[in-house]
């Protein structure tokens, strides 16, 4: 769902169609100018985080424009150490902070009219309160996330940040279609804005599967560059999970899994990399005796 428009240094950047009927619906409503420049505001914001990572040594993948927001997207942001991913991450909201100040001083100053300068002060300000709130993949979201990495596992940080998200923009909806309701109006700001935050929960959980199809696609590509295969043998309980077996991989060796059974400690079967990775990516907390009886059932 959405088109790509040119490539800047191997970044990609995107449109989503709905910008285009929010641009209509702005020219329909009367809020063109404002609509521009929040465009302009968010533009500098999204250059900000795209130059601190190429800084840093990781250009963005890609960059997304959404009707109230733009979205980037790192070929793996957790590559970076988690001092760096703060920098990166703080640096869209500290220069829409600086546009907000140079708004009021150059209002206070005459050097701007004041109701050019109140339109820039507050579209910026909401441009700040909104890429704060604690959901992926806004900045307040990803701050949150690398909190939260410190103390839970990857997984259930994705979990809880994909529920909070998901609260988060039903509630807004929520909120909007009772604030209709009750006083009346066409105001739908909560409501694209909570459309927004859905489907960014959404692509924040998709983006970080391919990330991962990535990693396991680039491991089989390495191995297959270096010639002889090393092997390692890793004996595993048929009660653990796909994931579990996915953090035994050998960084540098072609990975068999040999079956054990708890209990009788009986060998019961092997599992090729190959089969794990697959297994993995399908049903990441499948076990591996569901497996293992999916393969007798075939046969």
């Amino acid at each position: 769902m959405r088109w790509r428009i040119f490539s800047v240094r191997g970044t990609d950047i995107c449109l989503h169609p709905a910008t285009l009927l929010f641009l209509f619906y702005a020219l329909f409503a009367g809020c063109l100018p404002q609509v521009w420049i929040a465009l302009l505001s968010i533009a500098l914001h999204e250059g900000a985080h795209a130059a601190t990572s190429a800084l840093l040594g990781q250009a963005p993948k890609e960059i997304e424009i959404t009707p109230l927001g733009a979205m980037m997207r790192l070929e793996d942001e957790e590559a970076l150490p988690p001092l760096q991913r703060c920098v990166m991450l703080l640096a869209g909201p500290v220069v829409t902070l600086l546009l907000c100040f140079i708004a009021f001083r150059f209002t206070m100053a005459g050097w701007l009219a004041r109701a050019d300068g109140r339109m820039l002060f507050l579209c910026n300000m909401a441009i700040l309160l909104l890429n704060l709130l604690p959901v992926l993949p806004l900045d307040g979201g990803r701050l949150l996330t690398l909190v939260l990495s410190c103390f839970f596992k990857s997984h259930t940080v994705r979990r809880m940040m994909r529920a909070l998200g998901t609260v988060i923009g039903l509630a807004a909806i929520g909120m909007n279609l009772y604030i209709t309701w009750r006083y009346g109006g066409w105001n739908l700001s909560l409501t694209m804005a909570g459309c927004f935050i859905l489907y960014s929960a959404s692509m924040a959980t998709t983006t970080h599967a391919m990330a991962e199809l990535r990693r396991f696609v680039d491991r089989k590509i390495r191995l297959e560059n270096s010639g002889s295969l090393p092997a390692a043998h890793v004996a595993v309980l048929t009660t653990q999970t796909m994931r579990q077996c996915v953090r035994c991989l050998a960084p540098r060796r072609y990975t068999a899994f040999w079956l054990i059974e708890p209990g009788t400690m009986n060998h019961t079967g092997m599992l090729t990399e190959q089969q794990v990775i697959a297994a993995y990516l399908e049903h990441p907390e499948q076990r591996l005796a569901d497996l293992c009886g999916k393969e007798e059932t075939g046969r």
